[in-house]
């Protein structure tokens, strides 16, 4: 597009131009690992950087950087009223390491910047000290880019995140991995977890699963990886299982199957499933009558050996079956994730039904004795908080 001399472009000419422009730059270059700047962003930068001298000082520990006051000051809410030409300012080490705020600054400045995939939770938390939305934005965006981060990246990001105490980024991570739990299960990265990570991983709801016995055979698969040094975390661990998803009998009969697993531990393990039976009523009162049950992502593989299984709703599978599936999943992330499917929940959909349903009943007017009327069906008993048992009671209700 061409201009008349002395001509102004307006600013839907410059957007038009802008567009061509990217239209010519592969799609690869325009996300390197932080997302580029805009170009606009890029010529006032450029406009100001080589107008201005730096004219502040930031010290971390042992590194000091020469610094453009307007830029901090543009960037981050930290500097925006404090901050002035001249300022020598030490900023805390344990809050912001001196390598993350090199590769900050360098973003603000810069709209090729880079950032390797191990220092982006360093970036990460340099951008909340700083208070920098903008590049809190852009690493949040790297961090979701499936490109740069695969399922085994985006655990070993979960593991780095809670780590480092960042929990909303471990929440990223488990949603770009979750659907995929199955096939994260077959590695040796998920054998490998701390028990805390493990607990953490195993109690998300957003876990692809066919049925809650597959987060019970996965949990004693990490237990039986290391039992000697793992067999004090079983109790932990099996807390995670939201037993209250299986059919009693699926319960029942899981005491038969122990031995495939564990035959050293069948004792230790007749007696947690005794208290998970128990939990898992006073949990399942608790939550149909207050909060609603708490559910995983529910799909189907089609090529899952146990499938019929399910289908008929008997949920017996054995923890042979089990583990033959989980190795024939291993390393398929992408294989796996394009040929399963999401499952709705009709319990969803029944509640949807009853909102509407309740918003019309609203309409009307009703009898305040009659609303006071609550239906409770015969055989209900009082809740027992389990999880407040002695270490005593419990061997109590074991005897």
């Amino acid at each position: 597009m061409s201009y008349a001399k002395n001509q102004v472009p307006s600013e839907e000419e410059i957007q038009v131009e802008n567009a061509k422009n990217l239209k010519k730059i592969n799609s690869n270059q325009l996300l390197p690992v932080l997302p580029k700047k805009t170009p606009w962003q890029e010529a006032i930068e450029n406009l100001l950087i080589s107008n201005l001298e730096k004219d502040v000082k930031i010290t971390i520990g042992q590194q000091s950087f020469e610094c453009h006051s307007c830029v901090l000051r543009t960037f981050c809410e930290l500097f925006a009223d404090t901050l002035q030409p001249g300022s020598s300012v030490s900023l805390p080490e344990d809050k912001i390491t001196a390598e993350s705020f090199d590769i900050a600054y360098n973003w603000m400045i810069s709209s090729d910047s880079n950032c390797q995939r191990g220092k982006l939770m360093d970036l990460l938390l340099a951008a909340e000290y700083l208070c920098a939305p903008k590049l809190l934005q852009s690493v949040f965006g790297a961090l979701n880019d499936v490109r740069y981060f695969s399922n085994v990246d985006a655990l070993n990001c979960y593991i780095e995140a809670c780590t480092k105490g960042i929990m909303n980024v471990a929440d990223l991570m488990i949603d770009r991995f979750g659907k995929s739990f199955l096939v994260l299960v077959s590695s040796e990265e998920y054998r490998e977890l701390e028990v805390n990570l493990l607990c953490n991983l195993l109690s998300s709801d957003l876990l692809g699963v066919h049925t809650e016995v597959e987060v019970f055979y996965a949990a004693l698969m990490w237990v039986l990886t290391d039992y000697a040094e793992r067999k004090v975390h079983m109790r932990r661990v099996l807390k995670t299982v939201r037993f209250e998803l299986m059919p009693s009998l699926v319960l029942l009969n899981f005491g038969e199957r122990l031995n495939e697993l564990m035959p050293d531990a069948v004792d230790l393990m007749f007696f947690l499933l005794h208290l998970a039976v128990i939990n898992s009523q006073e949990r399942s009162n608790k939550t149909l009558n207050k909060l609603g049950e708490r559910h995983r992502i529910y799909i189907r593989d089609p090529l899952c050996p146990y499938l019929q299984l399910l289908d008929s709703r008997t949920e017996e599978l054995s923890a042979t079956m089990f583990k033959d599936y989980i190795v024939s999943l291993e390393d398929s992330f992408e294989e796996f994730q394009a040929r399963i499917t999401e499952l709705v929940d009709e319990d969803d959909e029944d509640e949807d039904y009853e909102s509407e349903e309740d918003e019309e009943l609203g309409d009307y007017e009703f009898d305040e004795e009659e609303d006071d009327v609550v239906d409770v069906e015969e055989g209900d008993e009082e809740d027992v908080d389990v999880e407040l048992l002695t270490e005593e009671a419990e061997q109590e209700t074991m005897l």
